[in-house]
């Protein structure tokens, strides 16, 4: 993905949206060269790191935002040193990766020095995992079904993504969809006009509910394609960070002209995202 936000230096993960891109004029401050960092950090899940140097906004680059050279990544979990991180080649990105698995309940955090720039720090922690079941889909419509089961008082945090995959749950292709009006009426807030590749919301109007979602899809499920709806739990620092991206992209991932939206960052004196993140996956196919 090769968009650029407005934020300066924030880059997206490869586990968020992906879309075509469009270039803009957009004059802002730089404060100079900060580190950006950006981990999603799953329950279970070995932690990859994306460590890279930041960028003025009026600066685009299409080779994409530049790894540093030299630079030493810590990670702890409950202020304990986690085994070194080892450096990986993954789809020709550089990645630090812990050889050990996060577990649900420790605190992470992660310290990243470099030469010639300012050290940053920033920490998460990694939320319960969503309550799902009952996904269901029609042949030759575009309604995508599922029940969520959200707990009472927590203040919880979601992200929706549909895609077709194969049995394993493997990602064969976002689809685009929207909350459908005719069946959420609980959800008026989410509604929207246009389709976007994922849907990312709190839980203020259904907390300890159980609620059915009903997602349009922009095109109708292929009758033989295996449906994955796939639903996270996030943490706060994670669902701060989709909200404010999202709304710098219009219609067809294109950027939307006008005030600009300073994108979430929990990374101390840098910026990027350091967050906890728990997906569940209901693969199914439609009947």
């Amino acid at each position: 993905m090769n968009m650029k936000y407005f934020f300066v230096g924030a880059i997206g993960l490869v586990t968020l949206l992906t879309s075509c891109s469009k270039q803009v004029e957009i004059q802002l401050p730089y404060e100079g060269d900060k580190i950006v960092v950006n981990t999603l950090i799953q329950p279970d899940s070995v932690v990859y790191v994306r460590v890279t140097r930041s960028v003025p906004s009026d600066v685009f680059d299409d080779s994409g935002y530049k790894d540093i050279p030299g630079a030493t990544v810590t990670l702890t979990e409950d202020g304990l040193p986690v085994a070194p991180m080892q450096v990986q080649e993954i789809k020709g990105l550089f990645w630090y990766v812990s050889q050990k698995k996060a577990v649900r309940g420790k605190q992470y955090a992660v310290a990243v020095a470099a030469p010639g720039l300012q050290s940053v720090t920033a920490t998460d922690t990694l939320p319960f995992p969503p309550v799902i079941k009952n996904a269901a889909a029609q042949r030759n419509t575009n309604r995508v079904q599922f029940t969520l089961k959200d707990c009472p008082g927590t203040g919880d945090y979601y992200r929706i993504r549909i895609y077709v995959s194969d049995t394993s749950g493997e990602y064969g292709g976002f689809r685009p969809f929207r909350l459908d009006p005719a069946f959420n009426n609980n959800l008026v807030d989410f509604f929207t006009k246009s389709n976007y590749n994922s849907l990312v919301m709190t839980d203020e109007r259904f907390d300890g509910k159980e609620v059915n979602f009903v997602l349009q899809t922009a095109d109708p499920i292929n009758s033989y394609s295996r449906v994955t709806v796939e639903v996270s739990t996030l943490t706060y620092n994670t669902w701060k960070y989709f909200s404010t991206v999202i709304p710098q992209k219009g219609d067809g991932g294109n950027i939307i002209i006008g005030s600009p939206v300073r994108v979430f960052t929990n990374v101390q004196n840098g910026y990027g995202i350091v967050g906890g993140i728990n997906t569940r996956k209901l693969v199914f196919k439609v009947e």
